[in-house]
């Protein structure tokens, strides 16, 4: 049979869904609208069939099907197209990929069933699906989630751009992930879910380790042996920066890996230097704690070698010996302490107290009685001493009474700062409202110039799942790039520059740091509405005339 550009119609009860199609979800509420449709205006569009031993497969058009079957239709306009199995899988792969509302997952699966098949790669599948390399390799690594989050982004309980942090981590990383998605509020009988931006400062935070700040070579493939180098593995953010774009620097996904190279550097550092003092930066339980370790805080930092290697070194002295942090903040930094508690170079007081200068200010001491003591001297020395602990105890409260009042301003001077930043903000708030409001049809070149400068400078932490631009929630339950096509597909003409100005100027709304452009302020200054002519340059009214004779009343002649 030849393939048909023209279509004809087919009995509906001859046609059965194809059991390769990778979309397996139906909105039910589009469905009914489809059908209804249907019913009014008949299906324009044909469905693509194949015919086989069972009347007639749908290569395209399952869920139009599934319409007319719902608005009760007896026949289908249809193409019929005679295609093998493998081309059969590939037009419904494609062409699912090229829809708008195909849930990412089950796209994600797509491609990848195409990749599994002779002559495809991500090259192709670019060229095919008509996508950018960048959202393939997102929707690809969709695949890499564990079955419980996966099944929790195919049943929408999380978005696109919450899915998409989730499977870039190590999958033994995921379940603890997902549970950031969520919070519940004292007022909240269930957890909601939060901005995909709060997820992706906890994994910032708490997963991503940066490579920069390694103490460890990057090159060495003997720390680890089973992982080999950093330079080589693929659990880096640095390995693909298609997929990991958004990440600052080189970041390592492995955090078991990271520290394992770790703690086999300090090893490897105490065996070859055994005068190295262990410090650990912070408590842990005594089995957990190294042989022969000391606190933080045990010595005085005098030098550090490793992490500012340009800084200038403070003096040495006899009591300087070198060091390895082996837990905690900074752990593998080398670095030189002083192992003498009152040593007279690194101690002030230990120097003050060498020269007889320091004056120490605690609660005074009764003084040790003398071996031969008058009565008199002895009501001497204690008057004496009751006097002293009378000034000592009058000047703590002085003290206290200062420190308070110190508190209590700094705490107005903070409750004053915070209420004149949130009426700046609710000012900033009614001019960007206003900005919108008052948006020309087009832009002349000044203004153009100011909405490229502010996307330039927009803040992708904040703008990474657009939930600052205020958009209705249809539109926020896909990816990125399908949240903003959705808005801009339900936005008129007229409104195609307050469209702009949202995107350029929504991260721009809270208060500027000072090394910043108020960019919000110079947009209030370039998008003036049109002033209104002033009353007094209008053209003065047409005087009234007679009645009578149509013309204007003449002027009362002087006597």
């Amino acid at each position: 049979m030849q393939n048909s550009s023209e279509f004809q119609y087919i009995a509906i009860d001859t046609i059965h869904e194809s059991a390769t199609n990778p979309r397996r979800t139906f909105d039910e509420c589009k469905l009914g609208e489809l059908a209804e449709s249907i019913r009014t205006n008949g299906l324009i569009q044909p469905i693509t069939v194949r015919p086989n031993s069972n009347g007639f497969e749908i290569v395209a058009g399952a869920r139009r099907f599934r319409a007319a079957q719902l608005a009760e239709q007896f026949s289908l306009p249809a193409r019929i197209v005679d295609i093998d199995d493998a081309q059969a899988l590939e037009w419904q792969l494609v062409e699912n990929s090229q829809r708008v509302d195909v849930h990412p997952y089950e796209e994600a699966q797509g491609f990848q069933r195409l990749l599994d098949m002779p002559g495809y790669d991500v090259a192709t599948l670019v060229e095919k699906s008509g996508k950018s390399a960048a959202h393939v390799y997102a929707r690809l690594s969709l695949l890499q989630l564990v079955p419980a989050v996966a099944e929790a982004f195919s049943k929408e309980l999380i978005t696109a751009s919450h899915a998409n942090l989730l499977a870039r981590l190590p999958q033994e990383h995921q379940a603890t992930a997902y549970e950031q998605c969520w919070r519940k509020d004292w007022q909240d009988k269930e957890p909601h879910l939060l901005p995909a931006k709060h997820l992706s400062a906890w994994i910032q935070n708490n997963l991503y380790l940066s490579l920069a700040d390694a103490p460890f070579s990057k090159e060495d493939t003997t720390l680890n042996p089973q992982a080999g180098a950093c330079i080589t593995c693929p659990r880096r953010s640095g390995f693909n920066t298609t997929l990991f774009a958004d990440v600052q620097g080189d970041q390592c996904l492995d955090a078991p890996c990271f520290h394992t190279k770790v703690n086999a550097h300090i090893d490897r550092e105490v065996a070859a230097h055994p005068e190295l003092i262990q410090i650990e930066n912070g408590y842990r339980a005594p089995k957990e704690q190294r042989p022969g370790a000391v606190r933080s805080g045990t010595y005085r930092e005098i030098e550090v070698t490793h992490d500012n290697p340009d800084a200038e070194p403070v003096a040495a002295c006899e009591a300087a010996r070198p060091a390895i942090i082996v837990y905690g903040k900074r752990v593998g930094a080398t670095l030189t302490v002083c192992t003498d508690n009152n040593c007279p170079v690194h101690d002030p007081r230990a120097a003050a107290r060498k020269a007889g200068q320091e004056q120490v200010n605690s609660t005074p001491v009764m003084p040790p009685a003398a071996e031969e003591e008058t009565p008199e001297e002895a009501a001497q020395r204690e008057a004496g001493y009751e006097q002293r602990r009378k000034e000592h105890q009058a000047e703590e409260e002085r003290r206290a009474e200062e420190r308070k009042k110190e508190s209590t301003q700094r705490q107005r001077k903070y409750e004053e700062e915070q209420k004149r930043r949130e009426e700046v903000r609710k000012e900033r708030q009614t001019t960007f409202e206003r900005i919108l409001t008052n948006a020309p049809e087009t832009f002349n070149p000044t203004q153009l110039r100011l909405v490229l400068r502010a996307m330039v400078h927009i803040d992708p932490d904040t703008f990474h799942d657009y939930a600052c631009l205020d958009l209705p929630e249809e539109y926020l339950s896909r990816d990125a790039s399908e949240t903003l096509q959705s808005a801009l597909d339900a936005t008129t003409n007229a409104r195609l520059t307050a469209f702009a100005l949202r995107l350029a100027l929504s991260t721009h709304r809270d208060i500027p740091r000072e090394d910043q452009p108020d960019f919000l302020a110079e947009a209030d200054a370039v998008f003036q509405p049109a002033k209104k002519p002033n009353a007094s340059k209008q053209t003065a009214p047409t005087p009234i005339r007679s009645s009578a004779n149509n013309t204007a009343p003449k002027k009362k002649l002087a006597a």
